[in-house]
């Protein structure tokens, strides 16, 4: 498939050329700026915001007689109420993602492990209805049409240039995605590898005319190390030397920005890995990344990259909406924010996340109820109903690289849709599996990755490490234990009891978890299929309701399902939502003391451990 840009000429530019690259990620259904879980506005983001970046930068680039690429890089579909309300309907070019891609006259958009969520058919239906390609490279055994595997772009430099300049693009995601997404995609999809697939198809890209390799990569920079897999992949990536540009995300981090400094193979002055030119640009519209390429030409090797400049312009609350997309996005924004105003259940006391990476948080306990009630009824006269069963959950809404806005508040009193939206981040099936004791220790272990190896005597520590999403840390209710972060990794659980008698490693339980888990979201070993007892076709936003409706059905009111070992007053600094500090007698065993706010506006709070 090809399509041709064109731009005016007005001088020689002979052996020189420019490009501007644009490029938008992690959009996860933002389109205004605003947040449907709590009812609000937001100060920036939203691709109302980043429509007026892009034309702003496109008239720029007109100006200098600069040809202009705009691409996205994925998790574009799903994220937001919005994008959920919109799945269940039937697609069409009124669809206001699509119809806002189409308006802004995307080049490409790369597929985003998060994209398919929804499954398939829906996946389908929205790349028949984009003016512009979905693009995926390494996923294989599986038809994807209408999606592309790649794509190959010509624009003419004007009538003086010695040629047009041929612009090949890749797509790729991480390697866990198949797994992630097994429900959606069968059992014979698989992904690639990206490094490999990156190479492969950018030497075809090549033979067929490409100049320039651009890869749309769906994951994080990562490392130079061993540990540079799956979605830490991107600096593998860039060591294939057939790249010249990459464009990343799925980590919601920036780039060019301090996030990556003194790390090995980065340049953030001259935001490089490896020396190629990448950028990120965070999530939900927060930036618009822009990658200015000087080019120039010689007849054996054609276009090639001399020189370049990566920047991110913050999508802020002093940029102007976009009357277009608000009027296209106008009339489902209001249908959704009416839904979510339905009151559907009362809660008798204030839930909230706040404090869910030092003891078991409300939410997680909610989740975890809902979870047990589900398969518990689905358990009812089956062999596996003598099991033991538990429930696990996982931290979501503990702020962490997703800012203040990622913690979850239901107030006392009426619960409504948009409370119950916000517990439930991602689509997702409720399973039960078979897991021995020995499994189950494994498990919280590589939950308590999430805390940094803490010091004695180091009072300002942070708690909680930034490399390691806080949604991996799970909590497993029916169980009490112990959590040592003074301990290195994988040798921090100890004392894990069940019914007041110590689990043995041969010993059997139901998990209720999610299919996320099972397929190894988070990191976590994936389940075999042998060991997947069933899955509830109940959706989780029903078992909520259901839970808070029926309070009294609580099979873990004692004592928290774990607590952190006795550390012998080992500090170390948690970062929580402001509001926080108004509940902080809930956590009083561990001595809180507020110091001060974080540059990004979290409370730090000193806890003793």
């Amino acid at each position: 498939m090809g399509t041709t840009l064109t731009t005016a000429s007005t001088k020689k530019t002979r052996n020189r050329a420019r490009l501007r690259i644009l490029a938008t990620t992690d959009l996860h259904g933002h389109l205004m700026p605003h947040d449907y879980i709590k009812d609000q506005p937001t100060q920036g983001g939203g691709l109302v915001g980043l429509a007026k970046l892009i034309a702003q930068a496109r008239t720029q680039a007109t100006s200098e007689n600069t040809p202009v690429l705009l691409l996205d890089n994925g998790d574009t579909f799903q994220g937001t109420a919005l994008a959920s309300h919109l799945a269940e309907q039937t697609v069409s070019t009124d669809h206001p993602i699509v119809a806002c891609l189409n308006h802004l006259k995307y080049d490409a958009v790369g597929l985003g492990n998060h994209d398919l969520d929804h499954g398939l058919p829906y996946l389908k239906a929205v790349a028949q209805a984009l003016h512009m390609p979905i693009l995926n490279s390494n996923l294989r055994d599986i038809d994807l049409t209408p999606l592309k595997s790649s794509l190959l772009i010509t624009i003419d430099l004007g009538e003086d240039a010695p040629a047009p300049l041929t612009v090949g693009i890749v797509s790729v995601l991480p390697s866990e995605s198949a797994a992630w997404h097994s429900h959606h995609l069968g059992p014979s999809a698989t992904l690639a590898d990206p490094a490999l697939t990156v190479a492969l198809q950018s030497q075809k890209l090549r033979r067929d005319g490409a100049d320039l390799i651009v890869v749309l990569a769906h994951m994080g920079v990562g490392q130079l190390d061993k540990s540079a897999t799956g979605v830490r992949a991107a600096q593998t990536l860039a060591h294939s030397r057939h790249v010249d540009a990459l464009i990343l995300g799925h980590t919601h981090r920036r780039m060019p920005s301090d996030d990556y400094a003194g790390r090995n193979g980065v340049d953030i002055h001259n935001s490089t890995l490896s020396s190629v030119p990448t950028v990120m640009a965070g999530h939900a519209g927060s930036d618009l990344a822009v990658m200015d390429l000087e080019l120039s030409h010689d007849d054996n090797h054609g276009w090639r990259v001399h020189q370049h400049k990566c920047s991110l312009r913050p999508n802020s609350g002093d940029v102007m909406p976009d009357a277009d997309i608000c009027a296209l996005s106008d009339r489902q924004h209001r249908s959704v924010r009416a839904y979510l105003k339905q009151p559907v259940a009362t809660a008798p006391h204030d839930i909230h996340s706040y404090f869910s990476l030092v003891c078991p948080s409300q939410t997680q306990h909610l989740t975890a109820r809902a979870l047990y009630t589900l398969i518990r009824d689905m358990l009812a006269g089956t062999p596996e109903a003598d099991l033991p069963l538990l429930a696990s959950a996982a931290a979501h809404g503990a702020g962490g690289r997703d800012g203040l806005g990622n913690f979850v508040h239901i107030p006392k009193g009426a619960v409504l849709r948009r409370h119950i939206a916000g517990m439930i981040p991602f689509a997702n099936s409720s399973v039960v599996i078979r897991i021995t004791g020995a499994q189950l220790h494994g498990w919280l272990e590589h939950a308590a990755l999430v805390f940094n190896t803490l010091k004695h005597n180091t009072p300002d520590q942070m708690l909680v490490s930034e490399e390691v999403p806080a949604f991996q840390f799970d909590t497993i209710f029916g169980l009490h234990y112990q959590i040592n972060p003074a301990a290195p990794p994988y040798a921090r659980i100890s004392q894990i009891m069940y019914d007041g008698a110590e689990v043995r490693a041969e010993q059997e339980f139901a998990l209720a978890t999610t299919q996320f888990r099972v397929a190894g979201g988070g990191g976590y070993l994936p389940t075999p299929a042998t060991r997947i007892i069933a899955t509830s076709n109940v959706p989780l936003q029903d078992g909520l309701i259901s839970a808070l409706k029926n309070p009294q059905s609580n099979p873990w009111a004692e004592a928290p399902a774990w607590r952190f070992a006795s550390m012998s007053g080992i500090q170390a600094i948690l970062l929580s939502h402001p509001d926080a500090s108004g509940y902080t007698s809930e956590i009083q065993h561990l001595d809180p003391k507020s110091v001060g706010n974080s540059k990004a506006g979290f409370i730090q709070l000193r806890v003793t451990l």
